[in-house]
Parts: C-alpha cells; structure tokens; sequence
C-alpha cells in the first residue's frame, strides 16, 4: 500500500501579488529615505559653510582688534 503525501495548496497567484505590493512600498520608502538623507545632508552643508563664514568673521574682528589696541 503506497501513502500519498498531499501538498498543501500555495495561491501562488495571491503570493506574486503580495511580494509585489511589499517590493514596491520598499522601494517607495527607499526613494522617501534617500531623500531625506540628501535634504539633510544639504541642510549640513549649509550650516557648514555658514559657520566657517562666521568664524572667519570672528577672527577678522579679532584681529583687528589686536591690531587697534596694539596701535593705542
């Protein structure tokens, strides 16, 4: 007597369907995330470069402040 294993039945249908709703809102949050981190990167780069400026301000004023003390 042979015993017959029955498979269970996969609605491979409805899990391609599945993979391909959860493939896509990965990509959709990749995209949300890549450019998130690019605003904030040129937000730093901003900020960076504003204060470097104001650093190199301060050190003129400071500078020149030596400069008039010392000429006093």
């Amino acid at each position: 007597m042979q015993k017959f294993f029955s498979m269970p039945k996969i609605d491979w249908k409805s899990k391609a369907s599945e993979y391909a709703r959860d493939r896509k809102s990965l990509k959709k949050r990749i995209k949300e995330v890549t450019k998130s981190r690019d605003e904030w990167k040129e937000k730093s780069i901003r900020h960076k470069a504003r204060a470097d400026k104001l650093e190199a301000d301060i050190k003129k004023i400071k500078d020149r402040l030596v400069e008039l003390i010392d000429t006093q």
